[in-house]
């Protein structure tokens, strides 16, 4: 067979054909089906093949006993099949021309375990001699919508420009889901688990060349060959924006990396001294990475770090501001004559006419609520606005729906001729009564096309790390 170029990985994202081996054919909630669920969610419009050596059939698609028994060549194989026969699949791969396993299974390296550390061993063997590209084991694969590959049902269906690579599962899961709520879409999603095979440094310069992904995350544990991986992080830069999250840089987290994808680990700082030379965005959560995505997704970016905060409480407004001036951002008064102007339609009690403004009392009245909104964002003084909401915090929890609606609803028709960018931030509260009134005011950002935040300081986190990545790469320019 001929040897893959090892850099040539298109046959990962776009395969002719795949084969599930090892599905079970018995339970129908084992995990081993969720794979089928989400090709056959997706729509999977290419071959199919399932492989259990108890045949049978599984929603219409017949389960083939062997590999061998299935017709002509497979392009992809997930393998779902134990640690001690994976070596073994690889073989039997190589006679079908397979250019690409998945090793969903886990129970290797990662274990520690020297008896597993060898069944590893054995699986890069084998995929060396055959020339069969390896993901994984221990992790959850390709997710490329284009192509109509999932590893989860509850994906969107939607292709987006962020590319994500992920050495866990798991947090994978969580940042499709979770960033899929607030609009962001993705290219390409791969978790790589223990990458005995195709690491970090193969993915990230794929994506450094796909015209599909303009974003490149990066959920790294530990790195094969760290001179590599800078290179490949340097090229991505010149023309991508790369946003990082290392996880392992405590010694609580590098014994849970051992642990997780038997990777080495490293110290924070000198992961935050590659990103600042490089240009990275340095993240330290995946909630920090997704309100990074929404803000280089969906806030265009301001001129400067000028912020007119307008919303509704007193002691929200005193918060807000205060986390907004402590990350470097600014909010400068407003000037006595922009106030006066505002006085002459604004009820004084209940209102507070600086920066930030709070219009408590007055987003009951629509059109004062606009044309106050209005006088802010045309002000020369501002970058941006801000608008927020605290749900929780009102008397009665039908006044959060109204007041989140009355604020919203400057934003839904014609967001495209507002005058300076708009961030939206919304306090959640669990309380059932508000949670509904939340969630339909994020998907009306999200149709929108504005950058909704759950929280004050997640907003001018994220705002302040997305203007410290334009102003370092105008500073390089």
């Amino acid at each position: 067979m001929e040897n893959t170029h090892r850099h040539s990985l298109e046959c990962l994202f776009h395969p002719d054909s795949v084969a599930l081996v090892g599905i079970t054919t018995a339970n129908p909630w084992h995990w081993t089906r969720t794979f089928l669920d989400s090709l056959i969610e997706f729509e999977f419009d290419r071959p199919l093949y399932l492989v259990n050596p108890k045949g049978g059939e599984i929603k219409g698609h017949k389960v083939y006993t062997s590999l061998k028994d299935i017709p002509g060549s497979i392009d992809h194989v997930i393998g779902l099949v134990n640690a001690q026969i994976a070596a073994g699949l690889v073989e039997e791969c190589a006679e079908k021309e397979v250019r690409a396993i998945h090793f969903c299974t886990a129970g290797f390296s990662e274990t520690g375990d020297p008896k597993r550390i060898k069944l590893e061993s054995e699986l890069v063997e084998a995929g060396r001699r055959t020339g069969i590209r390896i993901i994984g084991p221990n992790c959850m694969g390709i997710y490329c919508p284009q192509s109509r590959l999932s590893f989860s049902p509850a994906f969107p269906r939607e292709s987006g420009p962020v590319g994500f690579i992920s050495q866990s599962g798991g947090n994978s899961i969580y940042l499709v889901r979770q960033a899929a709520l607030r609009g962001v879409r993705f290219s390409k999603v791969i978790s790589y688990g223990n990458a005995c095979d195709i690491d970090e440094n193969d993915l990230l310069e794929y994506l450094a060349a796909d015209p599909d992904t303009k974003i490149i995350c990066l959920y790294i544990e530990g790195i094969k060959d760290g001179r590599r991986f800078r290179r490949a992080l340097e090229e991505a830069t010149k023309t991508k924006t790369v946003v990082l999250l290392k996880g392992g840089t405590t010694e609580g987290g590098t014994r849970a990396v051992a642990g997780h994808t038997a990777a080495l680990a490293g110290s924070r700082s000198t992961w935050e001294a590659l990103c600042k030379q490089l240009g990275i965005i340095s993240v330290r959560s995946l909630d920090e990475m997704i309100d990074v995505l929404v803000t280089l997704l969906f806030l265009p970016l301001p001129a400067g770090r000028n912020a007119v905060l307008f919303g509704a409480g007193g002691g929200a407004s005193v918060l807000i501001a205060d986390e907004f001036e402590s990350r470097g951002l600014r909010v400068p008064a407003l000037p006595q004559e922009l106030v006066a102007r505002m006085q002459e339609f604004t009820p004084a009690a209940g209102n507070i006419l600086r920066n930030p403004v709070d219009y408590s009392q007055n987003l009951m009245d629509a059109e004062g609520t606009r044309k106050a909104f209005d006088m802010v964002s045309e002000w020369e003084g501002t970058d941006f606005v801000v608008t927020f909401v605290r749900t929780g915090q009102f008397v009665l929890p039908w006044l959060s729906g109204s007041r989140i609606n009355m604020l919203l609803g400057r934003f839904w028709a014609d967001r495209d001729e507002l005058p300076k960018p708009v961030a939206m931030v919304l306090e959640p509260s669990i309380l059932p009564q508000e949670a509904e009134a939340i969630l339909t005011a994020i998907n009306e950002c999200v149709s929108s096309g504005l950058p909704v935040y759950y929280s004050f300081g997640a907003a001018a986190n994220a705002i302040n790390l997305v203007l410290n990545h334009a102003e370092h790469l105008s500073k390089t320019a």
